[in-house]
């Protein structure tokens, strides 16, 4: 017979886990021995729409730009030692590390400023990456509308969909949701 609430007489029944917890208890078992527990600090955040421009990284500018968010304070700021990053990528010299920190500055993905010798980095939020990629062509309306899709599911605003004159509403949006906004470039 199963345990009766005290008030109602009613069995109580155990609350349900969320599905990825049961997904990790079936399937992980020792899960809770090895796997990552934020619980315990040492992270960063990686946004979630990072996802949509790796596509449009190649495997050294992801990389770095990853180390990079890794190695940023609260503020989005860090000032790793060219040397310093070569040996943490094992790059073996910064004529491999060069170019891609120029490309991910021309693709907006991060800023960089020297001053008295020493070079900082910010990291942008990946929307504006992602806008200046619309404006410039490489993402296109199809690729767009996912991105978007996903800013719906996170509750996030849509993004550059007011710098275009005409586009289609998706029949499937639900326009109850955030406004678009236009990220200004850096």
């Amino acid at each position: 017979m199963a345990a009766a609430n005290g008030s109602n007489g009613t069995p109580e029944v155990p609350a349900k886990d969320p599905r990825e917890l049961r997904y990790r208890k079936s399937y992980f078992p020792n899960a809770d021995e090895v796997a990552f527990s934020t619980s315990r600090k040492g992270f960063v955040p990686l946004p979630i729409l990072l996802r949509k421009l790796v596509r449009h990284l190649s495997t050294p500018e992801f990389r770095i730009l990853v180390y990079l968010q890794l190695r940023a304070g609260r503020y989005g700021v860090c000032y790793p030692t060219p040397q310093e990053m070569v040996y943490e990528l094992g790059l073996g010299s910064s004529k491999n590390l060069t170019p891609h920190l120029h490309s991910l500055e021309e693709k907006n993905l991060i800023s960089s400023k020297t001053v008295s010798g020493k070079t900082y980095y910010l990291i942008h939020d990946p929307r504006v990456a992602i806008l200046q990629m619309v404006h410039n062509g490489v993402i296109r309306d199809e690729e767009l509308e996912s991105v978007n899709d996903l800013c719906l599911d996170l509750g996030q605003p849509l993004i550059g969909e007011d710098w275009r004159d005409s586009r289609p509403k998706s029949a499937s949006r639900d326009t109850t949701q955030p406004e678009s906004i236009q990220v200004e470039e850096v």
